[in-house]
């Protein structure tokens, strides 16, 4: 049975300690998973550039392998070494993230060709919590952003949420960053593709179409 390790983020600045930082890290590059918050629910990481720790959420989640995963950066910097940032991919990320935004992009040579991308493809988003930015940020490399509900249930709290119901490796450490309160969107991130001329929003969600539009039309949000 999985070993939950519960690591509690400040109250006030929402990092965790560097010894903890440290070890999430670790537990991450070494293949393990991580569930960490953010602003539209928790989300199930892996090390997106190690094809066996993807395999492993996805095991988790019972999620079907030909229905590929997106990827949470730290920064801009790390999102333009996973995809191929455009102008206006990267008035999109500037503008709205960190924040409820994914963005599907040509991706780079950083991420398997399967699993995490498609087509030649991969979804970026940047997480609004700062402690994900900070363990991300200190791993130095893209996690899975899939939300921690299995496929196809709704997303929730991590205090109304049921653990032991997920697929986890037997004997598995598991770190678990919790803070309900950082939830703030019922809905999934805005998903918009920018692979063309002109940013193509596949799904509304607290980002909406006309802030999008606004913006690749060269007003402000």
């Amino acid at each position: 049975m999985a070993k939950f390790e519960y690591v509690q983020p400040h109250d006030a600045t929402k990092l965790i300690t560097t010894a903890d930082l440290a070890a999430v890290a670790d537990g991450l590059r070494q293949g393990s998973l991580a569930i960490l918050p953010t602003e539209t629910g928790y989300l199930l990481a892996a090390l997106a550039t190690s094809t066996p720790a993807v395999e492993r959420a996805f095991r988790a989640k019972r999620r079907d392998f030909a229905k590929v995963m997106h990827v949470a950066c730290s920064s801009l910097s790390m999102a333009a070494r996973a995809g191929q940032i455009s102008p206006a991919a990267r008035r999109l990320l500037g503008q709205f993230t960190p924040g409820p935004l994914s963005v599907i992009v040509n991706k780079t040579e950083l991420l398997p060709d399967r699993l995490v991308t498609l087509n030649n493809t991969v979804g970026l988003r940047i997480p609004d919590h700062p402690a994900t930015l900070q363990v991300i940020s200190e791993l130095g490399s893209p996690v899975t952003a899939t939300s921690l509900n299995e496929s196809g249930s709704a997303a929730g709290a991590l205090s109304s949420f049921d653990l032991d119901s997920l697929d986890w490796s037997a004997e598995e450490v598991v770190f678990v960053v919790p803070d309900d309160a950082a939830i703030r969107y019922p809905a999934a991130s805005t998903l918009v593709r920018v692979t063309g001329d002109e940013p193509e929003v596949l799904r509304e969600g607290p980002v909406t179409h006309a802030e999008i539009r606004r913006l690749a039309d060269g007003g402000d949000s």
